[in-house]
């Protein structure tokens, strides 16, 4: 995979989506320096829940579409788990953190992007063929 090529963290779509006071053009400049973007369908799921809380549902469901077209959703399989237990037990990652990371690495994606604080040891660390890139 090419360097034009890169994988986002829940939060990264959140902050952008949502238009996130001070997150929301570092994501829109993350965004838009790659042209292949992937997330987890775990996202998806994260990103919907985000919506519902927030009473936003409606806009979720227009933006979805969006989404679909934009970047490519990589669902979960056997491999993606056992990967994130790795990563999870040697990282100190919540589950989640290392379900969606796990999904980068596996499908070899060269960038992973984050605002989550959790990933913030991982800055600049590769995993495999995937580099961490925490944004605070």
């Amino acid at each position: 995979m090419g360097d034009d090529v890169a994988f986002y963290d829940t939060n990264v779509l959140i902050a952008y989506l949502f238009r996130e006071e001070g997150r929301f053009r570092v994501a829109e400049s993350v965004l838009r320096k790659h042209h292949l973007r992937a997330i987890s369908v775990i996202s998806m799921h994260e990103i919907h829940m985000y919506s519902v809380r927030y009473g936003v549902e409606d806009r979720f469901t227009k933006v979805k579409e969006l989404m679909h077209k934009l970047l490519k959703i990589i669902p979960l399989n056997q491999d993606i788990c056992l990967k994130a237990t790795h990563i999870r037990r040697k990282h100190s990652l919540p589950e989640v953190d290392a379900l969606i990371l796990a999904t980068a690495v596996h499908e070899k994606y060269p960038h992973f992007y984050t605002f989550d604080k959790d990933f913030e040891k991982l800055n600049n660390k590769k995993i495999e063929e995937t580099t961490v890139h925490y944004m605070k």
